[in-house]
């Protein structure tokens, strides 16, 4: 068997006889159209793709809480806390609503509530929330005075709630939880009767708060007061001495305040 002759030519002069040969130029069109068909699909897909911001800062998602910690977190107090009481009567002499009833706290002693001036809600486990009205302010004078009465609280947690700060506060705050007695005081007879309206603002009311009294020459007595507008609500106003008011108490006649009668007790 005779030895093949090795092919010394080069690639690139075995390339150029390819391309003279008539099969090897037609298969070499082919490709060429195809290549320039690739090159183009190639570049109109460069053109009209989505430009990738190569600088831009990827986004962190957020970490997974803290197994240890997670309980520990409270939820966010509620925002929505403000009295938001519908106000049909601003008059110094408002019609007494037909809702209106009487709570009863130590000892049987009573004080006028209602549904719709006030107390409308329970915050923080007291009774709150007045219509911004001369109604609901002396509503809320008499719940704040009687609260000392209520079983629910202690005499000075009621007092400090419904006290508005004061340099006058603690005195009264104390002062009243040294001298409260409501057995006293039921059997006295002196019970809620009505209020007069001396003076309404839409941040202060000064009323005197009319009660039923046996000893007294026209049977009622008036203990004048003042209640402020803060956070929302009607707080009591006390003088920097602690006392409720400097005026003296009154001797009212039945017809000269506006009763609390047809309530239920």
């Amino acid at each position: 068997m005779s030895k093949r002759e090795r092919n010394t030519d080069g690639f690139w002069a075995r390339a150029r006889r390819g391309w003279n040969s008539k099969p090897t130029a037609i298969g070499a069109v082919v490709i060429l159209v195809l290549v320039m068909i690739v090159v183009l699909a190639s570049t109109a897909l460069g053109i009209f793709a989505p430009v990738r911001d190569e600088q831009a800062t990827p986004t962190a998602s957020a970490p997974d809480p803290d197994p240890a910690t997670a309980e520990s977190v409270s939820p966010p107090e509620p925002s929505s806390r403000a009295c938001d009481v519908t106000v049909s009567d601003t008059s110094s002499k408002p019609s007494i609503p037909a809702d209106l009833t009487f709570k009863t706290g130590v000892a049987g002693v009573t004080w006028p509530v209602s549904k719709s001036a006030g107390p409308t809600m329970t915050i923080d486990g007291f009774d709150s929330c007045f219509a911004r009205s001369p109604l609901g302010a002396a509503l809320a004078a008499q719940s704040a005075i009687y609260s000392q009465y209520d079983p629910a609280h202690s005499i000075t947690d009621s007092l400090n709630h419904y006290i508005a700060d004061s340099p006058g506060k603690a005195a009264s705050v104390a002062l009243s939880a040294k001298t409260n007695d409501a057995e006293a005081l039921r059997t006295s007879g002196m019970n809620p009767a009505g209020f007069v309206v001396d003076a309404f603002a839409q941040d202060r009311a000064d009323l005197t708060l009319v009660f039923s009294r046996p000893d007294s020459p026209t049977g009622y007595v008036g203990i004048p007061c003042t209640v402020i507008w803060v956070n929302d609500d009607w707080r009591i106003h006390v003088l920097d001495n602690g006392e409720l008011a400097s005026g003296r108490g009154t001797t009212p006649s039945k017809g000269d305040f506006v009763a609390w009668e047809g309530g239920q007790r």
